[in-house]
C-alpha cells in the first residue's frame, strides 16, 4: 500500500512540474487568435512596438500628452501632462523601463512617484491608484490616476517635439 501511495505522489509531482512548464510556454507564445490578429494588422505586436514616441488624448478639458525618448534596453526619459480645465493640471518628468506590456514609470522632478502602467502597443494606461508622492505633480483636485494616452507618432524625434506647460519640452533628450 505504501508503494502505491508513493507512486501516486510521484505522478502528482511530475504532473505539477509539467503543468508549470506548460504555463510558462503559453505566456511566452501568443494564442492562435492573437497571432492571426497581429498578422492581419488588426492589433500591433507589443513585442515589436517601442515606447519611444508621442502619445495624446484629447478631451473638452484639454490635450493630455506623454512622450518617451530612448529604448527598451537602456530605458526611457519621459514627460507627461494631464489637463483638467483652466489652471488644473498634472505635469512631470522622469524615467521609464518597459518589460512587455508593463511600463515602470518614475517621476522625479518633484517628490518621487513610481508606478506601473500598461502599454498594449497603442494605448498607455496609468493605474487608478497612485502613491501619495504623485500628488506633488498636480494642482488641487487633479491627479494622474486612470489617465490614458494613445500613440500618435513613433520615435525619439516625434517625442522631442512634445510640449508641456511648466516644461517647454517634455522630452528634450534621451
Amino acid at each position: 500500500m505504501s508503494r502505491t501511495v508513493l507512486l501516486l505522489l510521484f505522478l502528482l509531482l511530475a504532473g505539477c512540474d509539467q503543468g508549470q512548464g506548460g504555463a510558462e510556454d503559453s505566456t511566452a507564445k501568443l494564442s492562435s487568435l492573437e497571432q492571426a490578429a497581429i498578422d492581419a494588422g488588426v492589433i500591433p505586436d507589443v513585442r515589436k512596438v517601442t515606447l519611444s514616441g508621442a502619445f495624446e488624448r484629447k478631451s473638452d478639458l484639454g490635450t493630455d500628452r506623454f512622450c518617451a525618448v530612448g529604448n527598451d534596453e537602456n530605458g526611457y526619459q519621459i514627460g507627461m501632462i494631464a489637463l483638467f480645465g483652466s489652471g488644473s493640471k498634472c505635469e512631470g518628468l522622469g524615467e521609464a523601463e518597459r518589460s512587455g506590456e508593463n511600463v515602470r514609470i518614475t517621476l522625479n522632478s518633484e517628490e518621487k512617484c513610481s508606478f506601473t502602467a500598461r502599454f498594449d502597443g497603442v494605448e498607455l494606461k496609468l493605474p487608478g491608484g497612485l502613491p501619495e508622492g504623485c500628488a506633488s505633480y498636480c494642482s488641487p483636485r487633479a491627479g494622474f490616476e486612470g489617465v490614458s494616452f494613445y500613440l500618435i507618432g513613433e520615435g525619439d524625434a516625434v517625442a522631442r517635439s512634445t510640449g508641456g506647460q511648466d516644461f517647454e519640452n517634455l522630452c528634450p533628450g534621451g
